[in-house]
């Protein structure tokens, strides 16, 4: 047998520059081997470029440029999701394209709206103030030789009755004696019930602060809070930096399954995007990151586990098991979370592999186990999760939307950004709202547009109750001469112009044949959710006292438009009513009450679980909710 067969192949690294003004030093770099991907290097090198498909080419978002020095002949792929002038351009599918050797690369940027989603609640204090975390000014007695007690016990001593039994920290303690003559026995000693976090110089009683963070597969939000009054100081965020291993769970648990670093890798990039956003705000506010002493996470199961770095492999496979479901807390350091090394890191409980604590953060935020009447509760992003309370019960279950809530999947969906239609009114004309500034040109559409523009096809006549787009040429003479021109036909699929093309994105922006079955099946999966759970509980629509919707989607979504398009039970639209980012309201509130903390476990207990792959009649019920219409 020759020596070559026993010699290790050497790994040739290639590094790949990623150039956009985000960037800090206006690039980003990826180490990668020779041969990998793009989309690949950008994972490697935190870059947020979007990819819906996980990189399977089948989605066409994950676009960049290269350099005119670089430049091939178009793949087959390309011409099928790029027009002409992308082309000329330069665009090419960051997935499809592989690099040899170091190269540049070029993003195109887009500005996301993130107040969208960080301005859904108001700084007024949401729960009873009875934090973890507390600070006492210690007067610490001078040692003598009449008191030789140890420095740590000497502090204990100083501290209240209920703090004063301390588990021993080793790392305090090595500091503690330097830290207490420096400080002429005057200190402040913060703690988290009988865990010692830190040993102050000095009074620093009005500066304690903790963050809730909620981890949602699009956008991770945190918000920086002060524990002394429940008042919320700074709020970021950013797209989750797991883009790029698709926009929906099952990607990235694929993800993080079929790459020998891929969980790891994941736990990074969400952590390091948290660290990005924790700085910029204690930057901005003049706070040192070791004065956070505390935060809480909400997130889905899955997010909930890329988090921690446990191995989500299981959750997608039926049973759709979890590797836990209790609250779950850890050292900051333990994750790489740059606050106080020893803060601790609740993630609050999960219900079922498909129903997170971000859910439970619904729940908390809600009062569910307060309100009377029959209430339903819906959060609805990649996944859909519903929550029925009444009759002493909390029913709840999951279905997977798909990304065309988030507007991914959609042949010109995009993120909630500058140059998104996030409205549309159909009268003989088509009227667009567009996000941004006036007169901003067309991009894309979101998916509160989305489901505007299809609601308004349907009501228009251009679309009929089983969402088929009418022929251009049987059009109703009831439509205007400018509503039927928007008609056309391509290569046999048919489209609803909304902008022409001189928008921003050099081609005509239109609804697809595609696009309208996309968000029937998403919203046929939602609304035969909710179906299901009204069914176990026992109700029907007249008996609900109120719908309520979570997230960003929920706030921003026209309730007239939902019930157009059948997305949610026919009700009075007055029964209808938005909540902000419930999510991080409930994370807010386990942050600043250990009772609402221990309100969140129980809620987590009692919840019933209704997995809708095992439901008999699951499958009837999605089938008669894909018709578009007011009916139920």
């Amino acid at each position: 047998m020759s020596q070559d067969k026993h010699r290790s192949k050497t790994v040739r690294i290639v590094n790949v520059t990623f150039q956009k003004s985000a960037c800090q030093g206006g690039e980003c770099v990826g180490t990668v081997p020779a041969s990998s991907t793009i989309l690949q290097a950008a994972i490697a090198a935190g870059v947020d470029l979007h990819s819906a498909c996980g990189g399977k080419g089948t989605c066409g978002k994950c676009r960049v440029i290269l350099p005119p020095e670089d430049r091939t002949e178009p793949l087959p792929e390309e011409k099928k999701f790029l027009s002409a002038e992308q082309i000329d351009a330069g665009v090419v599918l960051a997935c499809k394209r592989t690099v040899e050797s170091d190269r540049q690369i070029i993003l195109i940027e887009q500005k996301d709206v993130f107040d969208r989603k960080t301005r859904l609640e108001d700084d007024n204090r949401i729960c009873e103030l009875a934090p973890l975390v507390h600070k006492h000014a210690v007067h610490v007695s001078v040692p003598s030789t009449s008191d030789q007690r140890s420095d740590w016990e000497r502090l204990a001593a100083g501290l209240p009755a209920s703090a004063a039994s301390l588990r021993f920290n080793r790392g305090i303690a090595a500091k503690l004696p330097r830290i207490l003559r420096d400080a002429s026995f005057q200190v402040t000693a913060v703690t988290a019930g009988n865990d010692l976090l830190a040993v102050e110089s000095g009074n620093t009683l009005d500066r304690i602060f903790g963050l809730a963070i909620d981890i949602g597969t699009t956008t991770v939000v945190a918000y920086l809070m002060n524990l002394n009054n429940g008042k919320i100081i700074a709020r970021e965020a950013i797209t989750n930096p797991q883009q790029g291993a698709g926009a929906d769970v099952i990607s990235r648990i694929n993800y993080a399954s079929d790459h020998p670093d891929g969980l790891v890798q994941l736990q990074i990039q969400v952590v390091e995007g948290l660290n990005q956003i924790i700085a910029n705000m204690c930057r901005q506010k003049g706070i040192v990151l070791e004065e956070i002493y505390q935060a809480v996470v909400v997130g889905n199961t899955t997010m909930s586990h890329l988090f921690l770095g446990i191995d989500p492999t299981y959750l997608g496979p039926a049973p759709f098991i979890p590797g836990f479901r209790q609250a779950v807390t850890v050292k900051a350091s333990e994750l790489g979370l740059r606050i106080l090394s020893d803060a601790p890191v609740t993630v609050l409980p999960i219900v079922a592999g498909y129903v997170g604590s971000d859910t439970v953060g619904v729940m908390l935020s809600g009062q569910i186990d307060q309100l009377k009447g029959i209430h339903l509760f819906i959060d609805i992003g990649t996944n859909g999760e519903m929550v029925l309370a009444g009759k002493g019960r909390i029913l709840t279950c999951s279905t997977a939307a798909g990304p065309a809530f988030e507007g991914a999947g959609i042949k010109f969906g995009m993120r909630a950004a500058d140059g998104a239609i996030e409205r549309v009114k159909i009268t003989d004309n088509v009227e667009l709202g567009v996000i941004g500034k006036e007169n901003e040109p067309v991009r894309g559409i979101c998916g509160s547009g989305l489901i505007d523009a299809i609601s308004e096809m349907h009501k228009a006549g251009i679309i009929n109750s089983q969402g088929r787009i009418i022929d251009h040429a049987s059009a109703s003479k009831e439509l205007s001469p400018a509503l039927r021109d928007r008609i056309l036909n391509d290569n046999g699929i048919r489209e609803f112009v909304l902008a022409w093309k001189e928008s921003a994105a050099g081609e005509n922006i239109t609804i697809t044949q595609m696009d309208i079955r996309g968000l029937q099946l998403a919203k046929g999966a939602v609304l035969a959710g909710v179906r299901i759970l009204m069914i176990h509980l026992g109700v029907q629509p007249d008996d609900l006292e109120m719908i309520h919707l979570a997230g960003a989607f929920g706030n921003y979504i026209a309730k007239e438009s939902a019930l157009g398009i059948g997305l949610l039970p026919q009700v009075p639209v007055e029964k209808i009513q938005s909540i902000g980012n419930a999510a991080g309201n409930g994370a807010q509130m386990a942050l600043l009450s250990i009772v609402e903390m221990s309100r969140a476990d129980r809620l987590a207990r009692d919840a019933e679980h209704i997995e809708l792959s095992t439901e008999e009649l699951f499958q009837d019920k999605y089938m008669e909710s894909l018709a578009l219409g007011q009916r139920y």
